[in-house]
């Protein structure tokens, strides 16, 4: 079935990516949900289904960095939809530790879901999209600009997300657009847990770094979302939600 517009979020069971696959679902765009925890993507999978039909969600299970896995779940989408117009790279994972302690199994992990899963996405929906204008919205991170410890992983692959933006910015353009979304002080469960914002000497250390005077919310994300898909006129940009944490 064919719809207007549709996007494919990867890393979109759970947290920011299922709040997002559930706000284009009600924008009224046909919604790919990529996963690998079987039990989060069948809920919202559920949930989308019964809000606004089957015939407008699909899921699929595929790992970010697996060429041929990525390559399926491009064509299953196209073959139920008939297009993607949007991919957003929302797949990530963290697995921390000291740099001097730091595996080559720890760094490979990161590296493949963050950066080479990013490429592989991005890659195989140029692939599958050649006849009409697109975009893609990577996701990167402040840790990725200014560094953090116990997560040399991360930051390397976050930082290797910026100028890979940039680089597929200025190859696809101008009919694929290539942006880089940079969400920072969410309240989300990753961020929670990493600043004991549970506990309020840990909240109040957080907000004295927020000009803002607040964390930010999945909504502040969306806005920002919802304003990359409309500026037709930016690529190769970074757009920072963050509270005036981090100033760049």
């Amino acid at each position: 079935m064919k719809e207007e517009r549709v996007i494919l979020i990867t890393g979109s069971s759970s947290g920011l990516g299922a709040c997002l696959i559930r706000h284009f679902s009600k924008k009224g765009f046909g919604v790919v949900i990529n996963y690998v925890m079987d039990a989060e993507a069948e809920a919202l999978y559920g949930e989308i289904a019964e809000n606004v039909g089957d015939q407008k969600v699909m899921k699929f299970k595929a790992n970010v960095s697996d060429r041929s896995e990525v390559k399926a779940m491009f064509d299953a989408a196209i073959k139920k939809f008939g297009r993607v117009d949007i991919l957003i790279n929302c797949a990530g994972i963290n697995r921390d530790g000291p740099f001097m302690e730091m595996t080559d199994e720890l760094w490979d992990a990161v590296v493949n879901v963050h950066l080479k899963g990013h490429f592989v996405c991005s890659q195989e929906y140029a692939f599958h999209n050649t006849d009409r204008e697109g975009l893609i919205i990577n996701l990167g991170a402040a840790a990725g600009q200014i560094g953090r410890k116990n997560g040399a992983n991360f930051c390397a692959a976050k930082g290797g997300i910026f100028a890979l933006t940039k680089a597929m910015a200025l190859e696809l353009a101008p009919r694929i657009r290539v942006n880089c979304l940079v969400p920072n002080a969410i309240r989300t469960k990753e961020v929670i847990e990493r600043y004991d914002l549970e506990n309020k000497e840990g909240l109040e250390k957080e907000l004295a770094t927020m000009p803002m005077g607040r964390l930010g919310e999945y909504e502040d994300v969306i806005h920002m979302v919802d304003c990359i898909v409309d500026a037709k006129f930016s690529t190769g940009a970074n757009f920072y939600v963050n509270g005036g944490q981090y100033m760049h």
